[in-house]
C-alpha cells in the first residue's frame, strides 16, 4: 500500500508537548511496536528537517549573543523545545500511528549529533557534519552557528512523498520533486517568448532496520530537484513550435509538460497530437495524464488549466475529429479498462468533456482546406462568396483553361506558393473552388500553408501517419518527382473530396486538396 503526501516547502505542522533533550525512540524497536507506513512518513518529515539544518538552512539563532573567531561571526543557537514537523496528523480514531517525533532541545554539538543520530546511519551523520565543518561550533559548551543558508532551489514548485515496505527490515521513501519556472526570453524574431521548465525528478531513500534501530541509510535535501533528469524539460515555445516543430518528437510526458504553459496558438496543434496519441496508445496517455492530474501543478491555477489538459482528448474529439475518428474514439471510451483509480478518474473526465461538447454537426467540410496561420486565412473547397479572390488577400494571374464536362468553366490561379483551380457555374455565376495545391515548406515567417490538422510540407512521413492515421498509400503511383503519394479520402459525407500528400525521401513535399466531383481517387 502507498500513501501520497504533499508537503509545502519549508512549512509543516508542528507538534506540541514537553521539551526533551532527544528525539523519542523511533518505532520498530520491539515486536510490540511494528513500523507503519504513517510512521515512516513522519520519520521522513522529521529527518528532512534535521538534514536541512546542515544542507539548506540553519537552526534558530539568538542574534544578541555572538562570538567571533577569525573572520566568522557565530550566534548562539536558540533551539529549546524545537518542534519537528510531521507528515500525517492523527485523527482521534486513528490508531495506526504508533510514533511521532517529539520536540527537541539542541544546545550543544552533542545534542545536535544526537538529533542526527536518531534518524540517520553513522555514515550519514558523519557526512552531514563534514558537509560544512565550520557551520556549528561549541563555545564553552554552548552551541553557536554562522548565519545564513544557501537558498532554496528556485526551480522547485513542491515535493510529494510516498513510502513502501520492501521487507520487514527495509522501507523505501520515494521523494518526487516538481519543477516549475516560467520566463520570457528574446528570440530570433526579435520578440520575447515563453521559456518554461517543468517536470519532475525522483529520489529513492532507504529506511533500514540497523543494529542501532531504524535509520535512513540514504537521504537528500528537501529541495533536491535534479534539473538533469530525463523527466524535467526546459521548453522554448517559439523554437519548438514555430521554428523547428520539435514538439512532434516529444515523449508523452514532455508533451503534457509542454501544454502546462502553452496558450493560444502554441496549444492547438500539440493538444491535437496528444489526442491522436490517445487514440493510438490510450494506456500510455492515461498514465501521464493521471500523473499530471495528481501533481502540484493543480495548485498553481491560471494560466495552467490542468483540468483542460487532462480532458483535452475529449474536447478535441468532439470539436475537431471527423466521422471515422469520432466513431473510433467512442469505441475506445467504451472498451478501455484503466488499471488504477487515478487513471479511471482521468478517463471519466475525458468522457465527460466529450459528451458535453459533441454535437450532431459533422465538421467534414472544414477538413478539406488549407490555412495560413499568420493571416488566419482558411481556403475551403466548395462554393465561394463573390468572385476571386473571395474576400481573401490573394494575388495571382487568373488563367482560363476552358470548359469542362464536370466543372463548367474552369480557371486556374498561381498565387506563388499556392495554386488554385475553380469553376464558374454558367447559370448563376457561383465560383466553386475544387483544388488547392502547395509545395512550399514551413518557414519562420508563419505564412506557410498547412492543413486543418496542422500538417505542413516538410513534415516527415511518420508525422503524416500520426496526424492522418486513415491515409493510405496510392497503389501504382509513378512520378519522376515524388517517391510515393498518400491519400486521405474518408468518403461518406466528404463525397469525392480527398487530400493527397506527395512524399520525397520520407518527407511531405507537396499537398493537394481536391474535389473530383464525379469519382474517388482510391476507388
Amino acid at each position: 500500500m502507498k500513501r501520497l503526501w504533499t508537503i509545502a516547502l519549508l512549512t509543516a505542522a508542528l507538534l506540541t508537548g514537553c521539551g526533551t533533550q532527544e528525539v523519542s525512540d523511533p518505532p520498530g524497536e520491539t515486536p510490540e511496536d511494528p513500523l507503519t507506513e504513517a510512521d515512516v512518513l513522519n520519520c521522513y518529515a522529521a529527518a528532512a528537517e534535521v538534514y536541512d539544518w546542515f544542507d539548506l538552512t540553519t537552526l534558530p539563532l539568538d542574534r544578541t549573543d555572538s562570538r567571533t573567531e577569525g573572520d566568522r561571526t557565530y550566534y548562539r543557537v536558540d533551539a529549546e523545545d524545537l518542534s519537528l514537523p510531521i507528515a500525517i496528523v492523527p485523527e482521534p480514531t486513528d490508531s495506526a500511528l504508533s510514533w511521532q517525533p517529539q520536540p527537541v532541545t539542541v544546545t550543544s554539538l552533542a545534542d545536535l549529533r544526537a538529533a542526527a543520530e536518531a534518524f540517520f546511519s553513522p555514515e550519514l551523520v558523519d557526512a552531514l557534519f563534514a558537509m560544512s565543518p565550520d557551520h556549528y561550533r561549541d563555545f564553552d559548551g554552548v552551541l553557536y552557528a554562522t548565519d545564513g543558508g544557501r537558498g532554496s532551489n528556485i526551480y522547485l514548485l513542491d515535493k510529494t512523498v510516498e513510502a513502501e515496505q520492501v521487507d520487514e527490515d527495509h522501507w523505501t521513501v520515494t521523494v518526487t520533486f516538481w519543477a516549475d519556472l516560467k520566463d520570457q526570453e528574446l528570440q530570433s524574431d526579435g520578440n520575447f517568448h515563453t521559456v518554461a521548465t517543468t517536470g519532475y525528478s525522483t529520489a529513492v531513500l532507504d529506511y533500514e532496520n540497523t543494529p542501532d534501530g531504524w535509520k535512513f541509510t540514504s537521504f537528500c535535501p528537501s529541495d533536491g530537484l535534479d534539473l538533469e533528469a530525463d523527466t524535467v524539460y526546459t521548453i522554448n515555445y517559439y523554437q519548438d513550435l514555430e521554428v523547428t516543430d520539435a514538439y512532434q518528437d516529444y515523449s508523452d510526458w514532455e508533451l503534457v509538460c509542454y501544454l502546462i504553459y502553452a496558450d493560444g496558438a502554441y496549444a492547438e496543434a500539440p493538444s491535437d497530437l496528444l489526442t491522436r496519441r490517445f487514440l493510438e496508445r490510450p494506456e500510455d496517455i492515461l498514465q501521464v495524464l493521471a500523473l499530471l492530474d495528481s501533481s502540484p501543478y493543480r495548485q498553481k491555477g491560471p494560466p495552467m488549466n490542468i483540468d483542460y489538459i487532462v480532458a483535452c482528448p475529449g474536447y478535441n474529439a468532439a470539436g475537431r475529429f471527423y466521422r471515422e475518428d469520432r466513431a473510433e474514439f467512442e469505441t475506445l471510451l467504451n472498451t478501455l479498462r484503466p488499471e488504477t483509480g487515478a487513471e479511471r478518474a482521468v478517463l471519466e473526465k475525458i468522457r465527460s468533456a466529450y459528451e458535453s461538447s459533441v454535437t450532431d454537426e459533422q465538421p467534414m467540410e472544414t477538413e478539406f482546406a488549407l490555412i495560413v496561420p499568420g493571416e488566419k486565412r482558411v481556403l475551403t473547397l466548395g462554393p465561394q462568396e463573390g468572385v476571386f479572390p473571395w474576400g481573401h488577400e490573394l494575388e495571382g494571374t487568373v488563367t482560363y483553361t476552358g470548359p469542362g464536362d464536370t466543372y463548367g468553366t474552369v480557371y486556374e490561379v498561381d498565387c506563388g506558393g499556392l495554386q488554385l483551380a475553380y469553376s464558374v457555374d454558367p447559370d448563376d455565376g457561383t465560383e466553386y473552388l475544387f483544388r488547392l495545391s502547395t509545395s512550399v515548406h514551413y518557414d519562420q515567417s508563419g505564412g506557410t500553408l498547412c492543413t486543418p490538422r496542422g500538417l505542413y510540407c516538410g513534415y516527415s512521413l511518420a508525422h503524416l501517419k500520426e496526424l492522418y492515421s486513415h491515409a493510405v498509400e496510392l497503389e501504382g503511383f509513378q512520378s519522376d518527382r515524388y517517391d510515393a503519394c498518400y491519400v486521405y479520402e474518408p468518403g461518406g459525407d466528404a463525397g469525392c473530396k480527398h487530400i493527397a500528400f506527395y512524399i520525397t525521401d520520407g518527407v511531405v513535399t507537396a499537398i493537394q486538396v481536391e474535389d473530383l466531383m464525379d469519382g474517388r481517387l482510391l476507388a
